[in-house]
């Protein structure tokens, strides 16, 4: 074939092909679009068909589009209503597929689900501590429904948050099992699983471990071990005490207690001498640790002093008695107490052979405490004491000498007290509260012979003593032990007597440990008042400033026509006022307190260990 004729033989076949393409775009074009004509649901058992649909967003008559069916499968199974048994693939929890009549576009929509159990009942295991009761009140999987995996695990959620409002730690097992309608839900609680103490040379294991309510089996509960922990350090056996606290497996717990023991042993040999108690001198010994079993015992000697004597006290406590923690002391002593801080003798005073300036009190005897917890913050003590007291014969004139008596005394002491302090020696939250009563009994002599009138033979008394304490931080609680915090302190003290009192049996205020500003034991008489308050900063590590202010009086009695030297009794209450400031001074030999105080009578400096209250 020549060239010419191929070349039109080309032609020809182009032509034809545009004619074919042209005919089959004019037979698309006229193929109708594709429109759900109807929606079939398949699979569902309690969930109605209407939800579904609604759910899916399809709808009768819309366009038909593969964005359209991906949303309506997207929206189903975020309902979390379909796919448990698909566990690999939850995708396959739904399908949807689409079947489209080419003549006229009509097109079928069938939604095929997985749909999830129905819930007919719910079995709680492994609730420990909290009854199951309170966990199926928070759940929201509710019999009757079919089995929702979100509500599922927002139940989850919400019990492992109530547990931990409870102090405990808890999950929801991972073997969650829905069988047969029976949804069961086993809990995991944190167990202790062990205790060690690691730091402690001296100090037995188990001198740690009694002062624990947590024990190894029970379920942890971080209160509860914030607590222990704080009862650890208010033994005063440790300088520190850090816990370590490791999860070794699912549900099992282990306390490591590292310890830092302080020094609780002492000796000391002192001697001294003021215009006021003359020449001084003794020797202490104590320990707090004996053994190192918590015990503590202790002796002191004094001798010499104004009354130019010798004094001993013994003591010993054990604070384990039985595993109740029942306590025991015992104290025995023959020794000198000297009151008033000054000469007490009368202008004209009868005076005599063996008569002297100064007030002291000789006291022999012996106590014998033995105390008991009823419950993690009350203790209830009961006591006896025999006392045999000698009074110096000081030169009174005979109104004032009936307070000088002689003679022994029996006594019943009860007390009962509150203890929420976070650390006893300096507390920065909680309060402390005492009600105390003695019954006590003595036979008095007085001390002068030939005196006439006074308080002499057999008496009986009853006191009574209400003490109050409170402590707070602007700062809040310590989040550690040794925190360092600013703290104010408040304390109201108030006592009452029936009966009849020995002079040396009532209640005296004033000085370093009651009513600063005013001279040791200013104010007594069978009622006391005394309220305090204290602002107490820290200014170096071992330094504490402090600012008090404080209020009482003590009065009544069968002793209000006694009157010593710048001492005067009065018969109703009179609010005397001191304030001032101080220093807490932390030392190896114990804290040391030096307090500028002021009141109505002056001024006064006083020296004493650790704080008031």
């Amino acid at each position: 074939m020549n060239r010419p004729a191929l070349q039109m033989l080309s032609k020809y076949c182009t032509l034809a092909l545009a004619l074919l393409s042209l005919g089959a775009t004019a037979a698309f074009a006229q193929q109708p679009a594709a429109k759900i004509t109807e929606i079939v649901i398949v699979g569902n058992k309690n969930i109605n068909r209407e939800s579904i649909l609604a759910t899916s967003g399809l709808k009768v008559g819309d366009p038909l589009s593969q964005v359209a069916i991906n949303q309506a499968k997207g929206r189903l199974l975020s309902t979390q209503n379909f796919g448990m048994h698909q566990p690999d693939n939850p995708e396959d929890g739904v399908r949807i597929t689409a079947a489209t009549d080419p003549k006229d576009g009509s097109t079928v929509i069938t939604i095929t689900v997985d749909e999830n159990d129905l819930v007919t009942g719910v079995n709680l295991s492994g609730t420990g501590p909290v009854p199951a009761a309170d966990i199926r009140a928070l759940l929201q999987t509710k019999e009757g429904r079919v089995l929702n995996l979100g509500t599922l695990k927002q139940d989850a959620d919400r019990i492992k948050e109530y547990y931990t409002s409870k102090g405990y730690t808890a999950l929801v097992s991972s073997d969650v099992v829905l069988e047969k309608g029976i949804l069961n839900l086993p809990i995991i609680v944190g167990v202790v699983n062990k205790i060690k103490v690691v730091g402690a040379r001296k100090t037995r294991e188990v001198v740690v471990t009694r002062e624990m309510k947590l024990k190894q089996g029970d379920y942890f509960n971080v209160d509860q071990f914030g607590k222990d922990i704080n009862r650890i350090f208010n033994t005063n056996l440790f300088e520190d005490v850090s816990p370590a606290i490791v999860q070794s497996e699912i549900g099992k717990v282990d306390i490591t207690l590292n310890v830092q023991e302080r020094r609780t042993g002492t000796v000391s040999v002192f001697v001294g001498y003021s215009s006021r108690n003359s020449l001084v001198g003794g020797a202490e010994l104590g320990e707090e640790n004996f053994m190192g079993r918590g015990q503590q015992i202790s002796l002191r000697w004094d001798t010499g002093g104004i009354a130019n004597r010798n004094s001993l006290e013994v003591g010993f406590t054990e604070p384990w008695l039985d595993s109740r923690h029942t306590s025991l002391s015992v104290n025995a002593y023959d020794k000198t107490v000297y009151r008033f801080g000054q000469g007490i003798s009368s202008v004209g005073g009868i005076g005599g052979a063996g008569t002297t300036n100064d007030y002291f009190e000789v006291h022999t005897g012996a106590q014998f405490t033995v105390s008991r917890p009823l419950t993690d913050t009350t203790r209830a003590f009961v006591g006896l004491r025999y006392d045999n007291v000698k009074v110096s014969n000081v030169d009174l004139s005979t109104e004032d000498a009936i307070a000088l008596q002689n003679g022994p005394l029996a006594a019943l002491s009860l007390k009962l007290t509150h203890n929420t302090r976070d650390i006893d020696l300096e507390p920065a939250s909680g309060g402390y509260e005492v009600a105390a009563i003695d019954i006590g009994s003595a036979d008095l002599k007085p001390v002068k012979a030939g005196q006439i009138g006074g308080v002499v033979g057999q008496v009986t008394y009853q006191k009574l003593q209400l003490d109050a304490r409170r402590y707070l931080s602007p700062q809040g609680p310590r989040k550690k032990l040794k925190d360092k915090r600013n703290i104010f302190a408040f304390r109201v003290l108030a006592g009452f007597a029936t009966g009849t009192l020995p002079f040396y049996e009532q209640f005296f205020v004033g000085g370093a440990e009651s009513l600063r500003g005013y001279r040791e034991d200013r104010f007594w008489g069978k009622n006391m008042f005394l309220g305090s308050v204290e602002f107490r900063s820290p200014l170096a590590s071992s330094l504490t400033g402090v600012v008090f202010a404080d209020v009482g009086d003590a009065w009544g009695g069968p002793y209000e026509s006694v009157t010593f030297a710048g001492f005067t009794q009065h018969s109703g209450f009179k609010p005397n006022a001191g304030f001032g400031f101080g220093l807490r001074v932390v030392t190896p030999i114990g804290p040391i307190r030096i307090d500028q105080g002021f009141g109505r009578d002056g001024s006064r400096t006083h020296f004493s260990i650790g704080h008031v209250f």
